[in-house]
């Protein structure tokens, strides 16, 4: 009987697999990329904040209130408002999907139901993770769906989507939070703890700067 890999056995496999594709490709595994001079008053805003001894970890999930207006956003797309605690702060959309492919256990070898765009097809790759489309097809569980949207949280097309969907997407649509970018996943509550322990086991919290910049180009001041 072939024994199956613990998780962590499988994810320093795949570790030691993407430092070996990195010495011979430039495929990168997120794809939350792109630099900008950032605004005058972003600075100034971000130095606030550290000055006001804002130096060290944030809120573990995200700051409560970058949650609650990402949740804002995610129910103008047509779902239920669940409130901060449905909403997960991640440094990057591939993050987003990582962590959520790690709390959903389909990590290593897995298979989830949804939609990921090809840019993300080397991370799947990586972790071995099939995504079957969204009609069920009979393994993964049916009321549960992995939607990856992109920056179709502020404008744009997207997929239909259903209250038990977990939405994975970025932040950079947010023009006003140039250079910096972050990632997030909107659940419900339930299944969000079961993703943001693997996001707390792996880096902890996303940076504040780049949440507080996410806040700025949101209007909040100073």
């Amino acid at each position: 009987m072939t024994e199956v890999p613990s998780v962590e056995s499988a994810i320093s496999q795949r570790a030691r697999l993407a430092t070996d594709v990195a010495g011979s490709s430039s495929t990168s595994i997120t794809s939350d990329h792109g630099a900008s001079d950032p605004d005058p008053g972003l600075l100034k805003c971000l130095g606030h904040h550290l000055h006001a001894g804002e130096t060290h970890y944030p809120v573990r999930p995200g700051m409560t209130s970058l949650r609650e207006r990402v949740d804002a956003q995610v129910s103008k797309l047509g779902l239920p408002s669940r409130g901060a605690s449905a909403v997960l702060i991640t440094a990057s959309e591939g993050e987003a999907l990582f962590v959520t492919l790690l709390g959903l256990g389909a990590v290593p070898g897995g298979t989830v139901r949804g939609l990921v765009p090809a840019e993300h097809q080397s991370l799947l790759t990586w972790t071995g993770v099939s995504i079957t489309g969204l009609e069920y097809e009979g393994d993964p569980d049916p009321s549960a769906r992995v939607i990856v949207i992109g920056t179709a949280l502020f404008g744009g097309d997207h997929a239909v989507l259903e209250p038990t969907d977990i939405i994975i997407g970025s932040l950079r649509g947010l023009e006003g939070m140039r250079p910096f970018t972050l990632g997030f996943v909107a659940a419900s509550p339930d299944t969000l703890t079961k993703i943001t322990k693997w996001k707390q086991a792996s880096s902890i919290c996303s940076p504040a700067p780049s949440q507080r910049a996410a806040l700025w180009a949101f209007g909040v001041r100073p």
